[in-house]
């Protein structure tokens, strides 16, 4: 009985932390077309797919079905990296009836799309996550909605075709259950070695 107050105090960190945050998801490098693109399937649930970018995963894509009319809120970031002060990513959201779009790489035939680049941030907005303890730069946030049913793809890449890191998050509908609380470990880890911050949370 002397673990209870403990694990109460716990849950309410948890639950404190955690109110505002993306579940996290962590890329294989492998989701680099439309074709190999990671599917969502809860588009409106609150989610970060962090992603590092090389010569052979220059790009992350994310593929989701959505109704007419329906609104998908996307948010561009990187980790607090003194090498990535200077680096801008881009993002994209693509798909039928959307308007057409110039991109350095394939989009599925007849889609149309979005870009927004982040070249004129100078200050991205910083952001402290307190149960993993680490730092982002926020580039990029917007809600679109689509014109028609059907499936859209929302991909981040680096302009320039330099290395570097970033994330790209879907949705604002915060859902963490028992398995996700299980998991909280194996998450800040993962999310700590991405934002290269050794040991553990303070």
């Amino acid at each position: 009985m002397k673990q209870l107050p403990l694990l109460v105090a716990l849950a309410s960190i948890l639950l404190a932390t955690t109110a505002h945050a993306h579940k996290p998801r962590f890329s294989d490098g492998t989701a680099v077309t439309p074709q190999r693109a990671l599917v969502v399937q809860e588009p409106a649930m609150s989610q970060v797919y962090y992603h590092e970018v090389t010569k052979t995963t220059p790009r992350i894509w994310l593929a989701f079905d959505l109704q007419k009319d329906q609104e998908v809120y996307l948010q561009l970031g990187m980790p607090v990296l003194q090498r990535l002060s200077n680096c801008r990513p881009a993002m994209a959201l693509v798909g039928l009836g959307l308007p057409p779009i110039t991109l350095p790489f394939d989009v599925p035939e007849g889609s149309g799309g979005t870009l927004w680049k982040t070249d004129d941030v100078k200050e991205p907005q910083f952001f402290h996550e307190p149960f993993t303890g680490t730092d982002s730069w926020i580039l990029k946030e917007t809600r679109t909605k689509v014109p028609q049913a059907g499936r859209y793809y929302a991909v981040a890449f680096i302009p320039a075709g330099a290395p570097g890191k970033l994330w790209l998050a879907i949705g604002t509908a915060e859902e963490f259950g028992p398995q996700d609380w299980l998991q909280m470990s194996e998450w800040t880890k993962k999310v700590r070695a991405f934002h290269e911050v050794t040991g553990a949370p303070g």
